[in-house]
C-alpha cells in the first residue's frame, strides 16, 4: 500500500525518464517567462504615459504657476479671429482684456495660453469658437494672469483640470505595479530550485533546533499549530490561496476602472474644442477602459474560482502526525453551491531534484493517496452547509515530513470541488509528519 522510505530514492531512480517527462511539464510553471514580460510590457507602458502626461500638462502646470501672476482686469471688447490654416478656414476666441500692473496700463487681445503664439488656439467649428465668448461681456470685470516679466502677455482662461492629475497618479500607479510585479516574477523565475530548497532547509534548521526535538530536516509545525480549531484541536490551512495579491490585483483594477470611465464620462460633458484633439482623447480614453474591461474581467474571473467555493474550515484532532495513530477530521463548507463532487484525500508526495546538464530537473508524484471523504450531487446553503467527521490512520511504515536540499516529502489533504458548470477547484492543507516515537505505543491521535 505504502512505499517503505529505504525505497523513495530507488523508486524515482528508476523512474529516470519518466521524472525528464514529467518536468517538461513542471518546469513550465516554474521557468514561465510570461509573467515577467507582462509586468515589463506594464512597466513601460507607465513610463511612456507618465513621460507623455508630464511633457504635455504636469510641467507646464507648473510653469504657469511660477511664470503667471493672478489679478483683475477689464474686458473691452470680445472678436472671432479668422485665418487659413492649410486651405483650411480656421476661428478662434478672443478677448480684448485691459489690466493694470505697478500703475501701468496693458491691453492685449487673448484668450488662453495658445493665444499667445500667432498661429495657435484655431478650431475648425466657428460655433463652438463663439460659444467659448458667451461668459465674456464688455465692461465686464473677469479675473485674469498676466507674465511676470512681460506683464502685456496676459490670459483669462486657465484650465486646471483635475483628471490631468487622475492621468497622471493612473500611470504612476502602472509603474509601481508594473516594477514590483516584475522583479516579483523575475525572482520566483531567475532563482533557482537548489537555491529555494537550500533557504528551505536553512530556516527548518532555525526553527526545529529546539531540546525538546532535534530533527532538522522536519519542517517546522509552529505555524499549523498556532491555529486553534473551535471543535478540534488545531485548524489546518489553506496552502494555496494568494490573497494579498489578489487584494491588491482588485484595488488597482478597481481604481483604474473608476478613474479611466470617470474621465471617458467628463470627455463626453466638456469636449475638446480640437477636433484633433478630441479625436486623439477619444482613442486614449478608449484604450484604458478598455484595459479597464480586461482587467475588470480577469478579477472577476480569479474571484470567482477563489471565493466562489466559499470558507473551507478543516480541524484535526491532533498536530503534528506519527505514523500508525488515527485521527479525527471536521470538515465544514459552506455557501450557497451545488456539487458535482467533493472528495478529500490524504496525499503524500515525493519532490526530487537533480542536474541534468546545465537544466534543473524536478519530479513530483504521488507515493500515497487515500480517499478519506466522498460525496456526489448535493447542495449546501447557508442554512444547510456540508458538516462532517470522518477518521483516517496514517500507515505504520509511512515515512516522516522532510526537507532537504534535493529531496522533499511532503503530506498533506487534498479538497476536488467540482460544481455544476464549473471547472474543477483545488485546495491543499499541509501537515507534518514526524519520527514515530519508539516509548509511545498509543495508536490514536489526540482528541479521539
Amino acid at each position: 500500500m505504502f512505499d517503505h522510505p529505504s525505497n523513495f530514492s530507488n523508486h524515482s531512480t528508476s523512474n529516470y525518464s519518466d521524472s525528464v517527462q514529467r518536468e517538461r511539464r513542471s518546469r513550465l510553471p516554474q521557468h514561465r517567462w510570461g509573467e515577467p514580460v507582462f509586468f515589463a510590457i506594464i512597466l513601460l507602458a507607465g513610463l511612456l504615459v507618465f513621460f507623455i502626461q508630464l511633457c504635455t500638462w504636469a510641467i507646464p502646470q507648473l510653469t504657469f504657476y511660477q511664470e503667471f501672476i493672478a489679478s483683475r482686469g477689464t474686458v473691452l471688447e470680445t472678436r472671432i479671429a479668422e485665418t487659413v490654416l492649410d486651405t483650411t478656414t480656421v476661428f478662434r476666441p478672443e478677448v480684448l482684456l485691459e489690466h493694470q500692473v505697478q500703475g501701468v496700463s496693458y491691453r492685449v487681445w487673448t484668450f488662453d495660453l495658445r493665444t499667445l503664439k500667432p498661429k495657435e488656439g484655431f478650431v475648425a467649428d466657428k460655433q463652438l469658437a463663439e460659444s467659448a465668448l458667451v461668459s465674456f461681456q464688455p465692461g465686464q470685470s473677469i479675473e485674469c494672469w498676466y507674465r511676470t516679466d512681460h506683464p502685456e502677455e496676459a490670459v483669462v482662461v486657465w484650465k486646471n483640470s483635475v483628471w490631468g492629475w487622475f492621468f497622471l497618479l493612473l500611470s504612476f500607479s502602472l509603474i509601481v505595479s508594473g516594477l514590483v510585479g516584475f522583479l516579483q516574477s523575475f525572482r520566483l523565475v531567475a532563482v533557482s530550485e537548489e537555491r529555494k530548497a537550500a533557504r528551505a532547509i536553512s530556516v527548518a534548521l532555525f526553527h526545529n533546533n529546539s531540546p525538546h526535538f532535534r530533527c532538522p530536516t522536519v519542517p517546522d509545525i509552529r505555524i499549523i499549530n498556532e491555529s486553534p480549531g473551535t471543535h478540534l484541536a488545531f485548524r489546518l490551512p489553506l496552502g494555496n490561496q494568494p490573497i494579498f495579491p489578489l487584494v491588491g490585483l482588485t484595488l488597482f483594477t478597481f481604481a483604474w476602472f473608476l478613474i479611466s470611465f470617470g474621465i471617458m464620462f467628463h470627455s463626453f460633458i466638456y469636449p475638446a474644442e480640437n477636433r484633433s484633439d478630441q479625436v486623439i482623447g477619444v482613442v486614449f480614453r478608449g484604450l484604458f477602459c478598455g484595459v479597464g474591461i480586461i482587467l475588470f474581467v480577469n478579477v472577476m474571473h480569479r474571484l470567482f474560482l477563489e471565493f466562489r467555493l466559499g470558507p473551507t474550515l478543516l480541524e484535526i484532532s491532533d498536530h503534528p502526525l506519527y505514523p500508525g495513530r488515527k485521527y479525527r477530521v471536521l470538515l465544514q463548507q459552506s455557501g450557497i453551491l451545488r456539487f458535482n463532487h467533493f472528495s478529500v484525500d490524504l496525499v503524500c508526495e515525493e519532490i526530487a531534484r537533480f542536474r541534468q546538464g546545465t537544466d534543473t530537473v524536478t519530479n513530483r508524484k504521488d507515493v500515497f493517496r487515500q480517499t478519506i471523504f466522498s460525496r456526489n450531487d448535493f447542495e449546501t446553503t447557508p442554512d444547510l452547509p456540508l458538516r462532517q467527521e470522518f477518521f483516517f490512520q496514517l500507515p505504520i511504515d509511512a515515512m516522516h515530513s522532510f526537507r532537504g536540499e534535493n529531496n522533499e516529502i511532503l503530506w498533506k489533504i487534498d479538497f476536488h470541488a467540482q460544481m455544476v458548470g464549473k471547472p474543477e477547484i483545488r485546495r491543499e492543507c499541509p501537515m507534518v509528519v514526524r519520527p514515530v516515537v519508539l516509548n509511545d505505543l498509543t495508536l490514536e491521535g489526540g482528541g479521539l
